[in-house]
């Protein structure tokens, strides 16, 4: 049985609905990341999170990976850039374009002396490239946990980022600020590299 032109429509209206409502969910996601984090003696990197959009690619129109950077307060601030620390970088990562939506808890360790500014909305691809780019970076995935290592050629693209770890979680078992607590920003402290 075909669909009729109506239908269709309403199908399109609908996942638009849907996508919008996620969006409202990930906007108070993130800033109870924030408020949470805080209290847990993480600091912003970046107020807005970082996002991937072209207006020549129809891929791009569309926000399907979005990622907030974070330090710790503890660390000592950079003598450059007084809103840097200098220590390890924490992002955390949301992508809704994989089979089911996936939470990202990621480490990078970073020598800063590549960098010449601080992140912008438009650089999500510096730091999402240590888990996709195979050119810049030695990648092993075993399970939901990430390692990467970056090639002598990818250190001065991808500021200086030496090496990343990650987990993977599923989002949607991030329901309340104690879970944003729990599984998100503790696990983030636990990522040690080897």
């Amino acid at each position: 049985m075909s669909v009729t032109l109506n239908e269709q429509g309403q199908n399109i209206s609908a996942a638009v609905e849907v996508l919008l409502e996620t969006y409202k969910n990930l906007e108070i996601f993130f800033s109870e990341l924030d408020r949470v984090g805080e209290e847990e003696g993480f600091v912003t990197l970046t107020p807005r999170f970082m996002r991937w959009k072209s207006d020549t690619d129809y891929t791009g129109w569309l926000i399907q990976d979005f990622l907030k950077l974070y330090q710790l307060e503890a660390d000592p601030v950079s003598e450059t850039f007084p809103d840097l620390r200098i220590g390890n970088l924490f992002g955390v990562e949301v992508r809704l374009n994989e089979k089911y939506p996936v939470l990202s808890l990621i480490r990078y360790d970073v020598d800063y002396s590549h960098w010449t500014r601080m992140p912008a909305v438009s650089d999500h691809w510096v730091f999402y490239g240590p888990f996709k780019y195979e050119n810049f970076f030695d990648i092993n995935k075993v399970g939901n946990r990430w390692t990467s290592t970056t090639r002598e050629k990818g250190i001065k693209r991808h500021w200086g980022i030496k090496r990343a770890i990650a987990v993977d979680l599923q989002l949607v078992d991030v329901k309340s600020v104690q879970d944003i607590r729990l599984q998100v920003l503790e696990k983030l402290k636990e990522l040690t590299f080897d």
